[in-house]
């Protein structure tokens, strides 16, 4: 038969292991959901330019150069990056090249 004090001590474990369970679980929920993150362009765009130290609008302008597009229409992309975080070609060529650099840093996107 149990005493007050076996009915404790058994609760008491009881409630620990069912907190080392609720925190494991929460571990194992925080890996899959950062390992099954999508991966987006525009994470690649923020990280190129947290590590060059541009911002998104130089790096917009840099891919511009190696492509042929004007100035009125790198205006257009930025905004339409600003608007809808939408990508163009010439961006996503340059990131396209850059990604294993940027990917070797393993730096979080945010």
């Amino acid at each position: 038969m149990f005493t007050h004090i076996d009915f404790q001590i058994e609760t008491v474990f009881i409630l620990a292991a069912a907190a080392l369970l609720l925190l494991l679980v929460q571990l194992l929920n925080r890996q899959m959901t950062e390992d099954t993150r999508e991966h987006f362009t525009e994470d690649d765009l923020y990280k190129m330019a947290r590590i060059t130290g541009a911002s998104e609008y130089e790096i917009f302008q840099k891919s511009a150069a190696e492509w042929p597009v004007s100035d009125t229409l790198v205006e257009q992309h930025v905004n339409e990056y600003l608007r809808h975080q939408a990508t163009t070609y010439d961006v996503n060529d340059v990131i396209r090249k850059h990604e294993p650099k940027v990917d070797e840093l393993r730096r979080p996107p945010f």
